[in-house]
């Protein structure tokens, strides 16, 4: 099996998400369509489901569930080679190898992973297009609080992003599909699981309930689902 290094390391850092959300022990499974990955946060906060297709590779195997407890240092470990890897599994071990050098994974028994629990079922109210770069801006606006909370909000055909703490910033997007009157409360764990994400993005959304954040590209599918901040007197 054979792909790009960045596409592969790539891929692997947007479904493994960032900091207290960050996945670290997770299946890659290479099914027939391509690697899946299916995941829980550590906190239970947040939810990854991510698909690299077929097409990404440029030579591709049915290898099964290829099962780590260390995400961020096998990003690492691949981050060391050069343009393309070779992949290949043999019993507990994985090998990738470049022009020059290999290096051997150990593997964990995928008794160990946890179940996978399958996506919530949640009848989103408004769904909207927003960029990646778009996004972070105003995530950067939030960040300039500490422990803020991201508002969002939606009215007819536009979205209103607002936050609380001392720099109280309002950003609006236009956004044709949306109906209005969803607001719904973000924090720290919805910037830290799709910090990594850097395309265009589809967020479906519905008041107080988890948001769905949809990445999709010419070769990958992610979708991360996050949990909202619910007011305590409510």
């Amino acid at each position: 099996m054979k792909i790009k290094t960045k596409v592969f390391s790539g891929f692997l850092k947007k479904a493994k998400m960032s900091g207290k959300q960050g996945v670290e022990e997770c299946a890659l499974k290479f099914e027939k369509d391509g690697l899946k990955i299916n995941a829980n946060s550590p906190p239970k906060l947040s939810r990854v489901m991510a698909w690299l297709k077929k097409d990404a590779f440029k030579e591709y195997e049915e290898l099964g569930a290829v099962c780590i407890n260390d995400m961020s240092n096998v990003i690492k470990v691949l981050e060391r080679f050069d343009e393309f890897i070779s992949i290949k599994k043999e019993g507990n071990l994985l090998t990738v190898s470049g022009d020059n050098k290999k290096v051997e994974i150990e593997l964990i028994d995928e008794n160990f992973i946890e179940g996978d629990t399958g996506e919530p079922k949640i009848e989103f109210d408004d769904v909207f297009n927003i960029t990646s770069t778009q996004l972070a801006g105003i995530i950067s606006d939030v960040n300039l609080n500490k422990d803020s909370e991201l508002i969002i909000t939606t009215e007819a055909k536009k979205v209103k992003f607002n936050n609380t703490g001392k720099y109280k910033f309002e950003n609006f997007i236009e956004a044709n599909t949306c109906k209005g009157g969803v607001k719904v409360k973000m924090g720290e764990p919805f910037i830290e699981s799709i910090a990594n994400l850097d395309s265009n993005l589809e967020l479906n959304v519905k008041t107080d309930f988890p948001i769905k954040v949809v990445e999709k590209t010419d070769i990958s599918v992610i979708s991360i689902i996050v949990a909202p901040r619910i007011d305590d007197n409510k």
